[in-house]
């Protein structure tokens, strides 16, 4: 009886596994798996941000990878709930570390390694992960989510290289909207640069039209 037992238990246990592989392959489910802990990562590592930084763009920046990843990883976790794929409920060793190291950094030197790490890299990793998922993925759903997810992840890598861009410059006190992609580094204030639109001779000098409209002295 006991062996009937195990025999009926084990062919469960492998008609149940079985079905559940036939429903999303190896691959798809580590590419749902890691894009669920780049979601966490940057929402751990942002929330580090707001607390730590003293630059506006910095905590804008921040903030906006709260929104937007909190949001992609509700989709993330739709799509694995759908598959009964249980993704993870913390970080691994690998963010762990990086936000690890993060925490023991304050001023220049956090907001530095941020916008380097969970900024530039990381959304560099996340881009290549969600173009593998359009390309590659065998499940319909994951490959529609990576689609939709890639317009933002591509935007953000985008804000981030101009804001690090920005730290390296040392300009990013300047303005708090330089996540928003059109007012990158550097950017010239527009009293400065509206002087440019005012003759083409590129100096100081006044031109002739100029000199010949002053009053003669008597």
């Amino acid at each position: 009886m006991n062996n009937f037992m195990r025999v009926a238990v084990l062919s469960a246990l492998l008609g149940v596994g079985s079905a559940w592989a036939e429903g999303l392959a190896k691959a798809d489910q580590k590419m749902l798996t890691d894009l669920a802990l780049a979601n966490m990562a940057e929402i751990e590592t942002a929330k580090l941000a707001l607390q730590k930084t003293q630059s506006d763009r910095v905590k804008s920046f921040a903030q906006q990878m709260v929104d937007d990843h909190t949001k992609g990883l509700e989709e993330v976790r739709k799509v694995a709930a759908a598959r009964s794929l249980t993704l993870p409920t913390e970080l691994d060793a690998k963010h762990k570390a990086m936000a690890a190291k993060l925490e023991k950094l304050s001023g220049d030197k956090f907001d530095r390694s941020y916008m380097e790490q969970a900024g530039v890299q990381a959304h560099k990793e996340a881009h290549q992960l969600v173009s593998k998922a359009e390309s590659t993925a065998q499940d319909s759903e994951l490959k529609s989510l990576a689609t939709r997810l890639q317009p933002t992840i591509h935007q953000h890598l985008n804000n981030a290289e101009q804001l690090n861009a920005a730290i390296k410059g040392g300009s990013a006190t300047v303005g708090s909207s330089g996540t928003e992609g059109s007012s990158g580094a550097g950017t010239m204030p527009q009293t400065e640069a509206g002087g440019h639109d005012h003759g083409s001779t590129g100096g100081n000098k006044p031109d002739s039209s100029t000199r010949s409209t002053k009053p003669e002295r008597r």
